[in-house]
């Protein structure tokens, strides 16, 4: 009896694994930003604000109407990047670019909770912290960036994930 219970666990926990291998249809491009929310207008973007965002690309950094340029280290991913403070981590990142349409011309625009696809429509549950699908017509999350924040300097860095 105990075999076969032992073998349910190791069952279970093997499937439950499956999403950890995190693989995205958006094609993998740089992405490095370094935001130091001591300084600026970042001095606001802390993990307290839930619900608040920046998006990075071409354009530069754009946090509440204002927008920062690029420095040459920067990189904002394939389509542009969002950086979400959902509650749940103290940041999380994403690609703009919709893993259903993949056009790195026509990025999802941030709606208040949502990222949203121009094309098909499809959004993306940012305030959840998995930026799952809403409507059923993708069958992804938006691309992941890592997003780490060190409490005590007030850096975030968003980078590729190893």
């Amino acid at each position: 009896m105990r075999n076969k219970l032992l073998l349910c666990i190791s069952l279970l926990l093997l499937t439950g694994c499956e999403g950890l291998n995190y693989r995205s249809s958006v094609p993998t491009h740089p992405v490095h930003l370094e935001i130091d929310t001591h300084v600026g207008m970042y001095i606001h973007f802390v993990p307290e604000n839930v619900g608040t965002y920046l998006i990075a690309d071409a354009g530069g950094v754009h946090l509440n109407g204002i927008t920062q340029p690029l420095t040459v280290l920067d990189a904002y991913g394939y389509a542009g990047t969002v950086v979400y403070i959902d509650g749940w981590h103290p940041y999380a990142a994403y690609d703009l670019c919709c893993p259903n349409c993949l056009r790195r011309d026509k990025p999802c625009v941030v709606d208040g909770i949502f990222a949203v696809c121009p094309i098909c429509g499809e959004k993306y549950d940012l305030a959840s912290g998995t930026a799952a699908p809403m409507n059923g017509m993708a069958h992804e999350t938006l691309r992941i960036y890592r997003a780490s924040y060190n409490i005590s300097t007030g850096k975030l860095l968003v980078s590729l994930p190893q």
